[in-house]
């Protein structure tokens, strides 16, 4: 099974992009042919990271209209050359403008180069985060969808409007969702990983890490308890 993972959220700082880099490993680690879709050229912090490690496509999806559906185009046209089966695309902050828009564009041609669709939805406090959950057409359409808490952004369940009115929540099981969390990493190792942007968590994980072992030990219990979370449930059948 191909897979399209779709890092999706429409709001800046909720995870997208470390969400985007979880799915680049778990797929590497199970030596799936992984490519990357750099939807957020502003920042461009997952291609910075995997530009030397596998196969980036930079296309600016912070767009709308007839630019929306050239940028769409020339994604598709790159990943049907690729023949990659594990694509990962890191959505910019207004995505919907164009994942959203040209969803009946994006889901036919997806499915018919043998990709099933599965959107991350990555959920921030504010209350529209909540509301554009389940009004994102790409996750109504997706063939799998999981809403994803960054514990990174907030240690209470108490400060997303997610769990304060849990309508929202509700609606999104109700409609087939699911439920993941990525866990918080300890500061001073996430700030080890930062420094080190041009190299993959695995690698500052591995025997020829400039990182401490208790360092490494602890991205691996990350990374493992991150796709545990979030990564199985939205690509592993149950």
């Amino acid at each position: 099974m191909k897979h399209l993972v779709i890092s999706h959220g429409d709001k800046g700082g909720v995870g997208k992009s470390i969400f985007s880099m979880l799915a680049v490993e778990f797929g590497l680690f199970a030596e799936r042919n992984v490519a990357i879709v750099e939807g957020d050229t502003k920042i461009g912090d997952v291609k910075a990271r995997y530009e030397n490690v596998v196969s980036v496509l930079s296309v600016n999806l912070d767009k709308s209209g007839k630019d929306a559906e050239n940028a769409i185009a020339t994604l598709f046209g790159h990943l049907e050359a690729l023949d990659s089966d594990f694509v990962v695309m890191n959505a910019p902050a207004n995505a919907h403008k164009a994942l959203d828009s040209y969803a009946e564009l994006i889901v036919p041609v997806a499915r018919e180069l043998g990709f099933q669709i599965c959107v991350a939805w990555m959920i921030g406090r504010e209350s529209s985060s909540a509301t554009l959950a389940n009004e994102s057409v790409i996750c109504q359409v997706a063939d799998r969808k999981i809403a994803v808490v960054n514990r990174h952004e907030s240690d209470y369940d108490r400060d997303y409007y997610w769990f304060a009115v849990p309508q929202y929540k509700d609606a999104w099981i109700a409609s087939g969702g699911l439920t993941g969390e990525i866990p918080e990493l300890a500061s001073r190792v996430g700030a080890k990983v930062k420094e080190y942007q041009g190299r993959s968590f695995a690698s500052l994980a591995g025997p020829e890490s400039p990182l401490f072992i208790v360092e490494r030990q602890i991205i691996k219990n990350w990374l493992r308890k991150s796709w545990q979370e979030s990564m199985t449930p939205l690509i592993e059948e149950q």
